[in-house]
């Protein structure tokens, strides 16, 4: 580790008052590798890096910047700053500069102690070193550049135009993301090693969803966000939240993702864009956040960008711009802007026209229910504003396997068409429904199974269909053995032996009076994610472990008095030559103070010069009641 400084030292000290969860989150925050870590003080050294205080400052808005800079500006050498003086000279009262210290505070920059505010060297030099030649970080810089002004109010007529666009795109949107949530319920998408979902399952949910292939990136972060997807150990899944998301109204649903992209913003950010969005202001966000986030990384300003295009696809702004839905987001919450986009939204319908051609056309979004319903009896070849659907010999024949009949099939689309049940259509349900279970398939009784080593019964009354699948090269995996004109027999399980067969699309159906067989692949369309890796198996996390390893230590030492923690505190000084001011229990229960130059320690006992007398003293470890480094 480099070498230890009186800063690192007294922050050393601060971290032993974090718990697990906290030295965790100030790892993850600060970007501090975990292998590197063996105990505080090299948590320390790493908080005071360069690399870690870009790290940390990147995210902090101006004000908080302002405050430490100005802190820095105040008290260059790091020793701390009245918060009263800090305030005067920001000309903010005391409470608002606390507030706006506080993201400093959490993160170690600065530390907020009995009306002081102390910033460590290493930061100040940091930010004077990123501010350069430019001075953007400076604290006058920070505290007197103004923020970008709007180009112009929007006009009544151009609210009007934002409005429409804006419930376009927030209804595209909703529409969208609940194909891509069947898509991934169906198929789950393969996660590569190094992150991302893998090209051609990437390419398969976009064309799935009618997304072009640009924006799947932001339509899965806010998929993920309001937890319609998540990612297991290797695949992206639709989860069992998503199911019941879609079942709500549109504008409900669309409140569900707009929460969700609003819980995303940082307050500072949050805060000024409501300001502007209510004074119906114009299009300078992109300044407005470059001002806000002066020192910014490339992180921050990805992610802030990816919030910007996130925003336009919910229709909360429109060019730039937000629209009376966006701002009523930013102001009053996802309610209010669910309320203020409803009127802007389609009607849902609740009947549709039947054709002759076995297509079926919604004039209008179909009422959710209802859409869920005929998803099941039908294939669909277009969602959105006039949804088109196609009945198929196929797509009756999973109906009936879920429980469907000719009869309750004839009477939902009965209830459902504007123009009655064409003859097409009726032909195809009861032809469908009269070849249904041409083919059974069943497990084999016990004692069967033995003689005949095999697992699985396929049977049919019809010995041409029977003779079909024998030589049926698809099925050639299935391993189908004859063992008489009407049936087949299979080593593989009865699930995956159906599943196979209803892929091949034959007719085939479970054995009547048996318990229903569910195919292999079925669980997979319905959603349902694969089961979470045992705790056995699964990987440990090193920040945790990290954490986990440099508290135990921290408690260690405080259970054993504070030795080991004394000794190390006095190697690292020893080594970095760094003066010491001891204080030091006596026989008699009094204590005393020394100042010291170590030089050396073994045996539980240290060395140093007194450079007050001039003279070296060697002090038992146990005796040393505290141990600090004057910075």
């Amino acid at each position: 580790m480099p070498a230890a400084s009186p800063a690192s030292l007294a922050l050393a000290a601060r971290l032993r008052q974090y718990d697990e969860a906290g030295l965790a989150e100030l790892i993850r925050r600060r970007r501090v590798s975990p292998a590197s870590l063996d105990d505080l003080f090299d948590l320390a050294e790493a908080l005071l890096d360069d690399a870690s205080i870009a790290s940390a400052v990147a995210d902090m808005h101006r004000a908080s910047l302002a405050a430490v800079a100005t802190a820095v500006e105040l008290d260059p050498e790091g020793r701390g700053v009245p918060l009263s003086s800090l305030a005067s000279r920001l000309h903010l009262p005391v409470d608002a500069v606390v507030a706006a210290l506080d993201s400093a505070a959490e993160r170690l920059i600065v530390i907020l102690d009995d009306a002081q505010v102390l910033v460590p060297s290493a930061v100040g030099e940091a930010l004077a070193r990123r501010g350069g030649d430019a001075g953007e970080l400076s604290a006058a810089a920070l505290r007197d550049a103004p923020a970008p002004s709007p180009l112009r109010p929007v006009d009544p007529d151009d609210i009007a135009r934002l409005n429409r666009i804006a419930a376009e795109h927030a209804f595209e949107f909703t529409v969208r993301l609940g194909e891509l949530t069947r898509s991934l319920e169906r198929t789950p998408a393969r996660l590569l090693a190094r992150g991302g979902v893998s090209l051609p399952d990437a390419r398969r949910v976009a064309a799935d969803a009618a997304i072009a292939d640009e924006t799947l990136g932001d339509h899965l972060a806010l998929a993920r966000s309001a937890q319609l997807v998540a990612d297991t150990a290797d695949e992206l899944v639709a989860t069992p939240l998503a199911e019941r998301w879609r079942s709500q109204s549109l504008s409900e649903r669309w409140r569900a993702l707009a929460e969700s992209w609003s819980s995303e913003l940082p307050t500072p950010l949050r805060a000024e864009l409501h300001r502007r969005a209510v004074a119906g202001a114009g299009d300078r966000t992109a300044e407005l956040v470059a001002w806000l986030y002066p020192a910014a990384d490339a992180q921050l300003r990805e992610r802030l960008e990816a919030l910007g295009r996130q925003a336009a696809l919910l229709g909360v702004t429109v060019d730039g711009r937000a629209s009376s839905i966006g701002a009523a987001l930013l102001s009053a919450g996802g309610r209010a802007a669910a309320d203020a986009l409803a009127p802007h939204l389609p009607p849902e319908v609740r009947q549709v026209y039947l054709q002759h051609d076995l297509t079926i056309v919604s004039p209008g979004p179909l009422a959710a229910e209802l859409d869920e319903r005929l998803r099941g009896v039908a294939d669909v070849e277009a969602a959105g504003l006039a949804g088109r659907y196609r009945l198929t010999a196929d797509s009756v024949t999973r109906a009936i396997a879920r429980g469907e009949s000719a009869q309750t099939l004839t009477d939902f689309l009965t209830a459902l068409s504007l123009t009655g049940v064409p003859q097409p259509v009726a032909y195809l349900i009861d032809e469908t429904a009269r070849r249904y279970g041409a083919v059974r398939v069943g497990m084999l009784a016990p004692d069967e199974a033995t003689d005949l080593a095999a697992t699985t019964s396929i049977r049919s009354d019809d010995p041409a269909l029977i003779d079909t699948l024998r030589v049926d090269a698809a099925l050639t995996p299935l391993g189908l053995t004859r063992t008489g004109p009407h049936r087949l027999v299979s080593r593989l399980d009865p699930s995956l032996v159906l599943g196979t067969l209803i892929d091949a699309r034959y007719p085939a159906a479970p054995e009547e009076g048996e318990h229903p067989i569910v195919p292999a692949r079925a669980e997979r369309r319905r959603g349902r994610a694969p089961a979470p890796r045992s705790a056995t198996t699964a990987p440990t996390d090193p920040v945790l472990e990290a954490a986990r390893r440099l508290h135990s230590a921290t408690s260690s030492a405080g259970a054993a008095g504070g030795d080991a923690w004394v000794a190390r505190q006095w190697e690292l000084a020893l080594r970095a030559k760094l003066p010491v001011h001891v204080t030091v229990r006596l026989p008699d229960g009094t204590e005393r103070a020394f100042d010291l130059e170590p030089t050396g320690i073994a045996a539980g006992r240290v060395r140093g010069r007194d450079l007050a007398a001039d003279v070296e003293r060697t002090l038992p470890i146990s005796s040393i009641a505290a141990l600090d480094v004057p910075e």
